[in-house]
């Protein structure tokens, strides 16, 4: 499987993150002619070699009509801010029924028709909980215009290029200050841009300006899922740039090509296995939730909490992890680091395998792992959550549909 891991630690925007994907191997002239289908017109797209910060990127920038760019003059020059996103969109809004409706009907593949309404889809339904209307009546005024539409359309077109199985986004940074909107002075991030990564890792960078726009957070929340950086062989790497170079921070998108390894097959068998834990009478759920995640991004096989209670009958919790022999001192270093505990009890432990192996589904276009074992099947919750974002279907009903492929797929 190919995976790519989105490193937006210094922010995104949809141009940004097309060019990464064009610095990655998607061909201009494939992505323009897949634009083509849009029944939009006035646009083309240029791709430049450029530095950020010292650091090779790619620009790819969206030009429009003569009369466009003379009412708005040089905004593409600070296109990673959006200022156009914020400020000049109100003359030009579009409905978001008429962006479904003309994506639905463009001539697109698919996955790109059926991922490009999911982020619009998105960015309508977090518009219209800001101004309490219905979805129906949501007025794109800062990411209706053209170019908007062509960094997300093609954003997507380049994926589908590219034979992208899976997508993983890491943290993302966010800036301060303010940015002017269609509605007045904005704080940063702006209110869409916050709403749209809510439940997304984040950073923050201190640097007085937009780091990441609204287009960019609806990209990133609907292209993949939240995680690190898949495990396997790192095959290429490339950046997208914005349009600024400060001296702070390199305005890039980094993104990473992984290629993960081939399904494989487990054998059944008793294998030795290292059990660590931990008595926690003074850390809060929050630090607890946060250690075992870095836990399991580790390399942990599995992290557990049990609410117990110790001495002075104080409640407190028992956090567990379970690995292999060869990563226990880096793991009992890790929870000494996170949670401050004097003591980890150590104990080795036969774990029986039951033999499995991994089996993948095609659901219009988008690989879904399914784990498959002697007593039954479970599709990968990583992948459903990444195709939930793109579909908009919730996770329950696409785990019922995988396995329904699956099961059809061993009768054929």
């Amino acid at each position: 499987m190919t995976a790519l891991w989105l490193d937006s630690s210094f922010g995104a925007s949809g141009d940004m993150l097309l060019g990464a994907l064009v610095g990655l191997g998607a061909d201009p002239e494939r992505l323009r002619a897949g634009l083509a289908g849009l029944p939009v017109d006035g646009w083309s797209i240029t791709v430049d070699d450029v530095v950020r910060c010292g650091l090779a990127a790619t620009r790819v920038t969206v030009q429009l009509g003569h009369e466009h760019e003379h009412e708005h003059g040089h905004e593409h020059e600070h296109e990673h801010e959006h200022e156009h996103e914020h400020e000049h969109e109100h003359e030009h809004g579009r409905r978001w029924s008429d962006i479904d409706a003309m994506l639905a009907g463009a001539a697109l593949p698919q996955l790109v028709r059926d991922g490009s309404r999911s982020t619009f889809r998105l960015l309508g339904e977090i518009e219209a909980a800001a101004h309490r209307v219905t979805i129906d009546d949501v007025q794109f005024h800062e990411v209706g215009a053209v170019d908007a539409i062509v960094d997300i359309v093609g954003t997507w077109i380049a994926l589908d290029l590219l034979g992208i199985d899976r997508v993983v986004c890491g943290p993302v940074g966010l800036g301060h200050g303010t940015v002017r909107g269609a509605h007045g002075i904005l704080p940063l991030p702006a209110p869409a841009t916050a709403s749209l990564l809510a439940g997304a890792p984040v950073r923050s960078i201190d640097v007085a300006m937009e780091t990441c726009t609204p287009t960019g957070a609806a990209l990133l929340a609907t292209v993949g899922s939240w995680g690190p950086m898949p495990s396997g062989t790192l095959r290429v790497t490339a950046r997208g740039a914005g349009g600024r170079d400060p001296d702070s921070h390199p305005n890039v998108v980094t993104a990473h090509l992984v290629d993960e390894p081939a399904a494989t097959s487990t054998a059944a068998g008793a294998v030795t296995a290292v059990v660590l834990t931990t008595n926690l009478d003074d850390v809060t759920p929050e630090v607890l939730a946060h250690t075992s995640q870095r836990l399991f991004d580790a390399g942990a096989d599995d992290v557990w909490v049990t609410p117990i209670t110790m001495k002075k009958s104080r409640p407190a919790f028992e956090l567990s992890v379970l690995t292999s022999p060869d990563r226990s001192g880096e793991l009992r270093a890790l929870i000494s680091s996170e949670t401050g505990t004097l003591g980890i009890r150590e104990s080795t432990v036969s774990k029986h395998v039951a033999e499995r192996h991994v089996d993948t589904v095609d659901v219009d276009g988008y690989a879904v792992r399914v784990k498959v074992g002697p007593h039954g099947a479970k599709p990968e919750h990583d992948d459903l959550a990444g195709l939930a974002a793109r579909t908009g279907t919730p996770v329950r009903e696409l785990a019922g549909e995988v396995l329904r492929r699956w099961v059809a797929g061993r009768s054929t």
